[in-house]
């Protein structure tokens, strides 16, 4: 009598495995990313035919009133943080240099120019301060839900956690374009062939990306 013993899996089997079993976790664990960023994507891809107001926002303006001149924009931001309830920290600084302006046939003196930024996902505030002038000008935006979701997606005035998340979900994203590649290749056909497939989808994008631009 003959006795077959099952081969043992080979090293090239525990890989696959291994590999399948990490493609569909990471696949499971960014779920939640992936379809953030693919709604956002979709949506902004086609606001004007959908009708989508995906970039509609509020805007509000206010005059801060200035009681002394600041010496600089760090003493501006701590001035009107208060009033705009926010950390003088978050309020982030550019100076435009004074300069000589063109104005009904001759030149006219225009003073330093302050702006002041602070943003998150749900919020911008800006304000704008000539130098010397008694009164700030503060402008807060707010986006509807659609632009706020697509500035989550953009990482707009978010912290180093949401980037570095939204980092994970851009590199498993890649992992599992490459791991599927790989897995198809390995149990559904040939290296040259999937090498033929993944040459002609980048062919094919390339020459969409040319065509668009």
């Amino acid at each position: 009598m003959i006795h077959l013993h099952p081969r043992p899996p080979g090293h090239r089997g525990n890989s696959q495995k291994w590999l399948r079993r990490i493609h569909a976790w990471f696949g499971l664990a960014l779920a939640a990313m992936l379809l953030l960023f693919a709604t956002t994507g979709f949506l902004l891809n086609h606001r004007a035919v959908m009708k989508i107001p995906a970039l509609d926002r509020k805007e509000v303006t206010q005059l801060l009133p200035i009681e002394a001149t600041p010496a600089d924009p760090a003493a501006l931001a701590a001035a009107l943080a208060p009033a705009l309830g926010l950390d003088a920290t978050e309020l982030k600084s550019r100076v435009e240099p004074a300069k000589a302006v063109g104005w009904g046939g001759g030149d006219i003196h225009q003073p330093e120019r302050w702006t002041l930024r602070a943003d998150t996902p749900s919020e911008t505030v800006q304000v704008d301060y000539w130098v010397g002038s008694r009164q700030a000008e503060a402008k807060r935006t707010q986006p509807n839900l659609w632009l706020y979701l697509a500035r989550l997606h953009m990482a707009i005035g978010t912290g180093p956690a949401w980037v570095l998340l939204s980092d994970a979900a851009a590199l498993g994203l890649a992992f599992l374009g490459l791991s599927g590649f790989w897995l198809w290749g390995r149990l559904h056909g040939s290296p040259r062939r999937l090498a033929l497939l993944a040459s002609g989808g980048l062919a094919t994008a390339t020459a969409l990306a040319w065509m668009a631009g």
